[in-house]
């Protein structure tokens, strides 16, 4: 029988975003079980955007990071989060900054998250399961849009022939983990090869520190680059209008896997088990390299200033044609 009680719950989830998306698991199967509670959700105020259109959150909280590592700011922090009482807090990181904040505002119950080796979604859900039971668990991420953002888009775009192919050829971002992006040259070719086969307008995304690097994809015919010009929800606003989504491993493949795009996922140092789309419209390319999914953030591999790894060099633009072909993409 269903305890029929509110409850006050909040999750600390302060980043990345790939991270953070998946962990709304939490508050989508909690939130759906038991739609009497009250969720909270504290992250990287960069990110908040995206969490304030889901169904499932109640109070988006900014934490500001480059204060993450000054007690004073903790510590308010902290008193900020006791003011609401909480009856649990989820705690998804180890991080001494998350215990500092915990401890201060002193939940009558702090749950650590699942430690089993599975999907990052499944290891966020049975985290939920581990506090409130058996809970059914979501098909699919359900985060939800911007509806000013989304308006804007599709006025924006409202004008572009399908298919719509979005490519997040990452950079700067991924280097802390090499074996995430896929070679330069290799966007490119993928690209034309795209737009001769499918007649497709090609969106490429990307971050501002990254819209340096991403100019070159303008080397596409029909490419519209828009790197470093939308904001975050309008970038997944972008994304929920396309036909299909290119990434490696990144944060904007699982926010593309979140608003319902068709995705494909280029796999290389990750393996898809724990880092691959949730939904069933992903799927993703495996390299043909013995030493794949070696899960290091560093490639033995490499020599000094070398970018990209053979795990992802191994992947060849051909390879995602014939995926995109098998899959009947757009058909």
């Amino acid at each position: 029988m269903q305890d029929s009680s509110s409850k006050k719950i909040l999750i600390i989830r302060l980043g990345a975003i790939g991270d953070v998306v998946h962990s709304t698991v939490i508050a989508q199967a909690v939130k759906t079980t038991y739609p009497q509670h009250e969720i909270h959700f504290i992250t990287a105020s960069y990110i908040c955007p995206l969490l304030e259109s889901s169904s499932y959150v109640d109070k988006v909280i900014p934490f500001e990071m480059k204060h993450k590592d000054n007690i004073f700011y903790l510590f308010k922090k902290g008193l900020e989060l006791r003011k609401e009482k909480y009856d649990y807090i989820i705690n998804l990181t180890n991080a001494t900054r998350n215990f500092i904040m915990i401890y201060i505002a002193a939940p009558k119950q702090l749950v650590k998250r699942n430690a089993k080796r599975v999907h990052a979604v499944d290891a966020f859900f049975n985290t939920a399961c581990d506090a409130f039971g058996d809970l059914k668990k979501p098909e699919y991420l359900d985060l939800g849009i911007n509806k000013t953002a989304l308006e804007k888009i599709t006025n924006e775009i409202s004008e572009v022939k399908h298919p719509i192919i979005i490519l997040s050829p990452g950079g700067d971002n991924d280097l802390q983990r090499q074996g995430r992006i896929w070679v330069d040259e290799y966007w490119t070719e993928l690209g034309n090869m795209l737009v001769e086969k499918y007649n497709a307008s090609v969106f490429v995304i990307g971050s501002k520190t990254e819209a340096k690097n991403h100019s070159r994809y303008s080397a596409i015919k029909n490419a519209r680059i828009f790197s470093g010009q939308l904001s975050l929800t309008e970038t997944a606003a972008l994304i929920s209008k396309c036909d299909l989504f290119i990434s490696g491993d990144s944060g904007p493949l699982h926010l593309a896997d979140a608003v319902g795009a068709r995705t494909i996922a280029l796999m290389g140092s990750t393996h898809p088990r724990s880092s691959s789309a949730y939904s069933q419209n992903g799927t993703f390319i495996e390299p043909t390299i013995s030493c794949r999914y070696c899960g290091q953030r560093k490639c033995k591999m490499l020599s000094e200033g070398e970018k990209f790894t053979p795990c992802m060099a191994s992947v060849k633009p051909q390879m995602v044609m014939d995926v995109i072909e098998k899959n009947a993409c757009f058909n």
